[in-house]
């Protein structure tokens, strides 16, 4: 196995085979990116050799904190792969040259994303986040805003932060208490405390510019009232150098389950009545400025997830393949010889489920990429299309596939047993870190309602009739493939239950039992996005299966698996439709019992009593 990190054959087979990028590429804008090959084998080279040898040491040291000087203190271990990923000009190369990037397709810088967030979470965590304190900055700044901070910002001079939260508004944004009050120059005097902010303090780089979401004294309460303010730790100086230190500090860090290699400060504004910030944008627009921010960080909180998945898989793979225990339970093998567990049917169960979820979350992941690359070079209402899957599918990337991460780690502790759980291996450390990805950037639950009243029922399903529009066509195919009109009896089942329950939900909306949506919403997403991987599955057998047929035909099994032995791509092939018919065969048939709870009229949960719980 050449990587324990993310399996690059399938990221290529998504890639080039699935989602055709060189065709992407033939478009002006993207012209010059045919070798965008060699970057994702450029990549796993640095994530491999740079990146993830300082995970393990930084998530054991973990970051400090001193009360004397406010100061937060990184693992020494990640300075030098810190400085590397910055001067590989890796943070920009989806971004135009302009500001410094390379104008690659995001498509291909998910994959790259996923790779390095695999590799160290911890340092590329920080260094997006200064990605998209730039693009927020690039897409609203006025002139003088963009030549202080954007290049540096997109170049990861300057750390960049998100800064929403505070002690009595977490999903509640609107009740922000966070003051702006104008001076004289016009700037503001920002007073106020944030909390979880993730980078918000440490010491790989020389200046930190947080954008702060806050309420310019005297506007309305809720949402509406808010700004957007640039506030630099260092106020930068007319050349744009770090001048005088604001009046902006860390007061303290949070005590983790897990992300210990990446600090999460308390940030205190104005303590001494001194924070100047800069209004980025328009007055009272700060919540649409920010969701700029959010979404970018949304979808890559959905390739968090799947690395964490992907890790957790590939090294479940690799210690069942070298833990011998037990027997063979095949009748043709000698059952006195030990064999290695990943014979054992239940660990190929485990291990099978884990393979469908990961290579089906990642096709939903670079699919959802790559609707926004479609959006960018397309005109009129096909721009508008792949524009309005890009809506629809954000919160699904983000909730199913950080959903699924938190069971596949567990999955894989489970595969390696005892060992599992402790930390000679890292499936302890993976589970660990990757919960924190189901409360990023709105929990899951608001992704639910975000994916119900907003994607769906605002938008009056025109967009979800254009997704499922894309799985007719690839039902379709499937159809015409012998060894595959099965599969895709079943999906287009699925398809259909998903319309009907959808149809069913809206016209809730409108009646008295309206209320019932909101306990619906959590369910309702899990559900598409299982009926989604069911259709990106299909969709990679009408590509997988002929080409394993070409490699193996109808030869029986032991003549295929001698040829599977050799033969390194009629392998990949092999396991694509395995792991294709598995989801789609077993796993999705779960899928039909869900819609059944979906449409029960019963609803305890909202007649549930809240003194009830515990009497």
């Amino acid at each position: 196995m050449a990587t324990l990190l993310v399996d690059k054959r399938d990221q290529m087979f998504i890639l080039k085979e699935m989602l055709d990028i060189d065709a992407l590429c033939r478009f002006p804008k993207y012209a010059s990116h045919t070798g965008y090959p060699m970057v994702l084998t450029e990549a796993h080279k640095f994530a491999n050799v740079e990146l993830h040898p300082a995970t393990a040491e930084g998530d054991r040291q973990g970051c400090t904190y001193d009360p004397k000087t406010r100061a937060v203190t990184f693992p020494d271990c990640f300075k030098g792969p810190y400085r590397k990923l910055l001067d590989g000009g890796w943070l920009a190369m989806c971004d135009s040259p302009e500001v410094g990037g390379d104008g690659f397709p995001l498509t291909v810088g998910t994959a790259v994303s996923e790779v390095f967030y695999a590799g160290c979470f911890y340092l590329y965590g920080a260094a997006e986040l200064t990605h998209a304190a730039a693009k927020v900055i690039e897409t609203y700044g006025s002139d003088e805003q963009k030549r202080i901070y954007m290049k540096r910002l997109f170049a990861g001079e300057w750390q960049g932060t998100m800064c929403l939260t505070e002690p009595q508004a977490g999903s509640d944004v609107g009740a922000v208490q966070t003051v702006a009050r104008p001076n004289a120059d016009g700037s503001y005097n920002i007073v106020g405390t944030k909390i979880f902010i993730t980078a918000g303090e440490h010491d790989l780089t020389d200046n930190f510019v947080h954008m702060v979401l806050a309420r310019i004294e005297g506007d309305p309460a809720g949402t509406r009232g808010l700004s957007l303010f640039i506030v630099p730790k260092f106020t930068p100086d007319a050349a744009g150098n770090p001048g005088a230190r604001n009046d902006v500090y860390c007061t303290g860090i949070e005590h983790k389950m897990g992300l210990h290699g990446l600090v999460t400060c308390t940030m205190a504004f104005g303590d001494s009545n001194g924070c100047t910030g800069y209004l980025l944008g328009e007055r009272g627009k700060g919540m649409p400025e920010m969701f700029h921010m959010m979404n970018e960080q949304r979808l890559l909180v959905g390739v968090e997830g799947l690395s964490f998945s992907s890790n957790a898989f590939l090294h479940a793979v690799d210690y069942t393949q070298n833990r011998f225990q037990g027997g063979s339970v095949y009748p043709d093998r000698d059952r006195n010889a030990p064999v290695a567990i990943i014979n054992h049917p239940d660990v190929k169960r485990m291990l099978l489920t884990m393979k469908a979820y990961v290579e089906g979350g990642r096709a939903l992941a670079y699919f959802t990429s790559y609707c926004i690359d479609q959006a960018g070079v397309t005109e009129g209402e096909e721009s508008g299309r792949w524009h309005g899957l890009v809506e629809l599918l954000t919160p699904i990337v983000k909730a199913y596939n950080t959903d699924k991460s938190w069971e596949i780690t567990a999955l894989a502790i489970q595969c390696a047993g005892g060992y599992g759980y402790c930390s000679d291996y890292p499936f302890e450390r993976l589970a660990r870190d990757c919960k924190v990805t189901t409360l990023f950037e709105g929990t899951n639950g608001i992704q639910a309602i975000d994916l119900m009243f907003r994607k769906l029922l605002g938008n009056k399903l025109v967009n979800f009739r254009t997704l499922t529009g894309k799985m007719d066509r690839t039902i379709a195919e499937a159809g015409r493939i012998e060894s595959l009109a099965g599969y895709a009896a079943t999906v287009r089942r699925a398809k259909e239950e998903l319309e009907a329950t959808v149809e069913g939900l809206a016209a809730l909306a409108g009646s008295e039992q309206g209320l019932d949506l909101y306990a619906k919403t959590a369910p309702f997403l899990d559900l598409m996005g299982d009926v989604t991987l069911a259709w990106l599955h299909l969709w990679q057998l009408t590509i997988a299966e002929p080409k394993l047929m070409e490699a193996v035909g109808a030869k029986g099994k032991g003549e295929r698996e001698a040829i599977l032995a050799k033969n390194k791509n009629a392998a990949f092939y092999y396991g694509k439709v395995m792991a294709g018919q598995f989801y789609i065969g077993t796993l999705l048939k779960n899928s039909f019992g869900k819609f059944e709870r979906l449409r029960a009229e019963e609803n305890p949960v909202i007649d549930m009593f809240e003194k009830s719980f515990v009497a």
